[in-house]
This record gives C-alpha cells, sequence and structure tokens, in this order.
C-alpha cells in the first residue's frame, strides 16, 4: 500500500487503503472510496444485494463508517452498519453466510493511531483481489476526484428511509469458529492462558471464547484507548513485553495477542518467550496435517518460512508462493484446495475456515494444539525442528523518507545477484515482490519496500542467530543503509 498519496491520488496496497487522519485519511476520501466501491457493485450488478460496514476501535473509526453508510444510502445500496466495533474477520465472516455483495471494514489494523483505512471483503469472505481494486481504482480516477460533491445521508436519514439497518454477528462469527476449534479438547487441558488485546477490537472475544473452553484468562489492554496504549497495536517481540512477563510471572501455558482489527495473530511461548509467526506457521502446519487430518496447498508469502517448504515436501503436499499481502493467498483459495496460508506478519488462514486470515480462530488454535498434545509450543516446535532443522528469524524495518524509499526500491531493483551471500552459495534469486536470496542451505535475505508504511524492510531466516545478523547486515549494506 502506498503511503506518499495526495488527497486525488488513492490507491489499495495488501489490504486496502490506508492513510494519516486528517492527511489522506479525511471525510471527503472516504466519501471517495465508498462511492468508488458502491459504482463498482453497481456496474457489476450485485449491489442491490446489499453491503456490511464495520469498524474497529480507532479514533474515529465509528465516525468514518457512518459516512461510508451514508454514500451507499444514498445511491440506493442496501447497508448493514455494525452496532459496534467488530472483528475483521466476523465482518468477512458475516458477509458471506449472508450472501452480501460485499463488506467495507474502516480500520488500519496494525498501523499506529494516527492512521485508519478501508478494507474491501468481496462476497467470497476474504480480502478484495487485485482486479477488484485495480477496478475500484479505475472508477475513483474516472468518476470521484472530489469528495465533497457526493451525496452522503445522515444516518438519523438514512435509517428513516430504511437505507442502513444494525447488525450484530458475534454469535454467527463464534458458531463458525466453534465448528472447527474443539472447545472441549480445550477445557479439559485445563490451561491458563494470557490474552493481550492491545486495545483492538478483538477484545472482550477472543477472551469469552477461551473462557467459554473452560480457559482461565487474565487480560492485558482490554479496554479502549484510540492511542493503543502508546505503541502500535502489532503483535511482535517489542510490543508484547507486558505479555510476556504476565506469562512468565503467572506461570501460564501461552500467551497470545490479535492486532488492532484481530485478523494477526502474536504469541508467547511456555517460557513467556515470543513465538513468531513464523513458527506458528511450522506448528500450524504439523498440527492440521498430523492430529486434524486437513489436506491441501500450503500457501506463503515470499517472507514466509522455509520450515513450509520443508515440512509440506516431507508431506508430499504442493506449496504455492505468492507477493506478500494475504489477498494473494485467498485469491489461491479460492482455485483449489488450501490446507494453510500465511505470512511473516501474523495474518494465516485457514482453508477450512475461510479465505481469509483470522486472528481469533487461530489464537484458539494455538490453544488446542497446546492442551491436546499435553506440550508446550516450544515443546510441540522443537519436534519440528527434530525433523527438518533448526530455524531462527528476524526482520529489521528501516523508517526512510520519500526520497529515501525511492532510492532504496531503484537499489533493491538494480542489484546484481551474488554468487554467494555472507560466506555460502546464493541457489536462487526470487523477484516476485522486493528481492529474496535463497542460499543452499534454505537460509534467505529478502529486501522489500513496505506495502504498508514509509519503510524498507529486511527480513533474514537462517539457521543460528549469528547467521540471522550476518544476513541483515549484509541486506543493509546492500541498500547502503550501513
Amino acid at each position: 500500500m502506498r503511503t506518499d498519496v495526495s488527497p486525488e491520488v488513492i490507491r489499495f496496497g495488501t489490504d486496502g487503503w490506508r492513510g494519516v487522519v486528517g492527511r489522506e485519511f479525511t471525510f471527503a476520501n472516504v466519501r471517495r472510496v465508498a462511492a468508488a466501491i458502491a459504482a463498482h457493485l453497481e456496474e457489476q450488478g450485485t449491489a442491490g444485494r446489499g453491503v456490511a460496514v464495520g469498524y474497529d476501535r480507532r479514533f474515529l473509526s465509528e465516525g468514518f463508517a457512518a459516512e461510508v453508510a451514508g454514500v451507499l444510502a444514498a445511491r440506493g445500496v442496501p447497508v448493514l452498519l455494525a452496532d459496534a466495533h467488530l472483528p475483521t474477520p466476523a465482518l468477512s465472516w458475516g458477509v458471506r453466510e449472508q450472501g452480501l455483495a460485499g463488506g467495507i471494514m474502516v480500520t488500519a489494523s496494525h498501523n499506529p493511531y494516527e492512521w485508519n483505512g478501508v478494507k474491501f471483503k468481496e462476497p467470497f469472505g476474504g480480502s478484495a483481489r487485485a482486479v477488484t481494486n485495480a477496478a475500484v481504482e479505475a472508477i475513483l480516477d474516472r468518476e470521484f476526484p472530489d469528495g465533497e460533491s457526493i451525496p452522503c445521508l445522515s444516518l438519523t436519514e438514512a435509517r428513516r428511509r430504511d437505507g442502513v439497518a444494525g447488525f450484530e454477528w458475534w454469535a454467527g462469527y463464534a458458531e463458525g469458529v466453534r465448528r472447527f476449534v474443539d472447545l472441549d479438547a480445550i477445557r479439559a487441558g485445563r490451561l491458563a492462558v494470557g490474552v493481550d488485546a492491545m486495545h483492538g477490537s478483538g477484545s472482550p472475544w477472543l477472551r469469552r471464547l477461551l473462557e467459554e473452553a473452560g480457559c482461565r484468562v487474565l487480560e492485558l489492554h482490554a479496554g479502549w484507548n484510540p492511542a493503543f496504549g502508546g505503541r502500535s497495536p502489532e503483535p511482535i517481540d517489542e510490543n508484547l513485553r507486558g505479555l510476556s512477563a504476565l506469562v512468565t510471572a503467572e506461570g501460564l501455558a501461552l500467551g497470545l495477542a490479535n492486532d488492532g482489527d484481530a485478523d494477526r495473530i502474536g504469541a508467547m511461548d511456555e517460557r513467556g518467550r515470543f513465538f513468531s509467526p513464523q513458527r506458528i506457521l511450522a506448528v500450524f502446519l504439523r498440527y492440521l496435517r498430523e492430529e486434524k487430518g486437513l489436506d491441501g496447498a500450503v500457501v506463503r508469502a515470499v517472507s514466509a518460512t522455509s520450515l513450509l517448504d520443508l515440512l509440506a515436501a516431507q508431506y508430499g503436499l504442493e506449496t504455492v508462493l505468492t507477493p506478500v499481502g494475504f489477498k494473494h493467498a485467498g485469491e489461491v483459495m479460492l482455485a483449489r484446495p488450501v490446507l494453510l496460508g500465511g505470512e511473516e506478519s501474523g495474518g494465516i488462514g485457514i482453508g477450512a475456515h475461510l479465505p481469509e486470515r483470522d486472528g481469533i480462530l487461530n489464537a484458539l488454535v494455538l490453544a488446542e494444539l497446546v492442551a491436546r498434545t499435553g506440550k508446550g509450543l516450544r515443546g510441540y516446535l522443537q519436534e519440528v525442528f527434530d525433523r527438518v532443522g533448526h530455524f531462527t528469524y528476524r526482520r529489521l524495518d528501516l523508517s526512510l523518507d520519500p526520497a529515501g524509499i525511492a532510492r532504496a526500491r531503484e537499489r533493491i531493483a538494480a542489484l546484481d545477484p551474488p554468487q554467494t551471500l555472507a560466506g555460502r552459495p546464493v541457489r536462487d534469486v526470487i523477484t516476485l515482490d522486493g528481492t529474496k536470496f535463497v542460499r543452499d542451505d534454505h537460509s534467505w535475505l529478502l529486501l522489500r519496500p513496505s506495502g504498508t508504511e514509509p519503510l524498507v524492510r529486511v527480513y533474514a531466516e537462517a539457521r543460528s542467530g549469528a547467521e540471522v545478523q550476518e544476513l541483515i547486515d549484509e541486506g543493509r549494506r546492500l541498500l547502503g543503509e550501513e
């Protein structure tokens, strides 16, 4: 997703459009996006099926959602507007189950508090495909250069005309989660679990499902706080130190966290150490295949762990490589049976549930894994390492100004593939999204401009922490950022 946009240019990125509130993300621009989505659905002949509009707990999200609803209603599109904040996967679930034309979620996901955004969900219950985004962008450029002139009804008037109705989908979504997760198995494990809601819209829903499954739950950062307590609502190691301390101090079985709109997962193992999404992906593949008997392809973003390739090969499963952004995995899920799709940022989808990442479902699957196997996350992962070898991972985010990002893009595109990298032969170079150098032992370095923030990311995975640092240093050298 581009972040250097002016109010006149709006582009959809890895999952929707985002911008800084009051700069790019204004009521006028939100009206433009809502009108373009409505016009696209009208062109498709599906607008009459209606659109659901949801929102997270960010500053002004409820107000922006009302603006979206008012624009749709003014165009005669039936609207279901959420009665309260909700997780993005619950919106996606409802769109599919209700047979709607689509869903619009007002959220900036894991971005800092200054940001907000719009995610568009298609009728299948997942992120808008690239072709859909392109169609909406074309309409924006052609038909809606000025948001001020776009008709928008007040909620009072829209409701008076029966153009907007409320909805509460938590019960239906929760039942869908129960159909996949074995709550009885979790109950038998008598788990004590920590949850960091990160002040996001996953609260109180994850806690309630865990308590329904008999867990003793200690929850952090559950209240509404539009500044997210001074940290970004991204479930990464440095943002989850409180959860780590809680797991350690209370002797909990594991810690679980979701991002701002609850479609990403983060975790702490039984020792209170960060259990990265790369490792979650690895244990998920083993657990879903061996314990739940699921089948299908394994879809991974170019930034995801080599553990998936090595495990999938042992199971005889096909692997599919995609650019970063779960919409790409979602498209594969629509075309063929998929067991698991995921990316290193914590976006993980299970094909038997929904072609969408779902942080709440993933948290419950982790709890089920621990309860059912009688092993902690670390112990279960060690058995994976015993099969395919040890891997560790790190991502470095370089914050650059627009000129610096432009220079980095040019350098990445112009890199000459080295024969060796940090002392080991390079066996493959992948330019699907950024530039990735894969060494002969499945370790790798990826250089990639972010699709959602003004950052250039340096990703590395190797057999040891020392090797990861060597690769990170090489990445910085290649970018000229030593």
